[in-house]
């Protein structure tokens, strides 16, 4: 694999768990760093099934694909493996979302707009947030259908802002095959962070089966 020994463990970063996650569009790229991340640790470079991963859509060879991942910062190489949380969502997530978020203020909500987990915010918050999460993803998506190319990688966030512009509160759906879920942020995000990623690996694997990426989901319902 060119710009990778094949001795490496092959790594997707923070940003790269980001782009996973940031649209439902099943891109080559995409399904390559969600099928790394429903993986119990990071593989050698010279172990990933290559042909397996990416017969199914990808116009260019591996080599060159990952070679324009690791331009865009989405794949890295690592000497040594690194593995996904084990401890289920429960007791981990107080301890991940914290560092998400500016504030430290930071809530996991599901589809439903139920809470998963929070850390930061008051309790009598917590489920008027989750409850909106997933009125905010619906609205995201109706927008993109009206607005077209103003958005081309995903739903986008929505949020409350002050009036100098700056976020309050902010919604970002994490889509997961099928599945999607809502992380709501106090202050500015800060995707950027190991726990940002540790959080999207632990998500994948915790999702039924961990499904590839699906055609995109009509969301009029929600």
């Amino acid at each position: 694999m060119r710009g990778f020994d094949q001795d490496l463990y092959l790594g997707v970063t923070p940003a790269g768990a980001y782009h996973a996650t940031a649209a439902q569009e099943p891109t080559p790229m995409r399904r390559l760093l969600l099928k790394l991340l429903k993986e119990r640790s990071t593989l050698r470079v010279g172990d990933v099934p290559w042909t397996d991963w990416l017969r199914d859509g990808s116009p260019e060879p591996a080599v060159d694909l990952v070679a324009r991942m690791e331009t865009l910062g989405w794949l890295w190489g690592l000497e040594t493996p690194e593995q996904c949380p084990a401890d289920s969502l429960e007791p981990l997530l107080p301890r991940l979302l914290p560092s998400l978020s500016s504030l430290r203020q930071a809530l996991l909500a599901d589809r439903h707009g139920l809470q998963i987990g929070y850390a930061g915010f008051d309790e009598a918050q917590v489920q008027g947030l989750a409850a909106v999460s997933a009125d905010a993803v619906a609205l995201a998506f109706r927008c993109r259908r009206l607005l077209g190319g103003l958005e081309r990688t995903g739903p986008g966030a929505w949020g409350m802002i002050d009036a100098a512009g700056h976020s309050q509160i902010g919604v970002w759906p994490l889509f997961l095959g099928t599945e999607w879920f809502a992380l709501i942020l106090g202050g500015r995000p800060r995707f950027n962070h190991p726990d940002f990623l540790r959080l999207v690996w632990r998500l994948s694997r915790t999702v039924d089966g961990a499904p590839d990426p699906a055609p995109l989901l009509h969301l009029t319902t929600i």
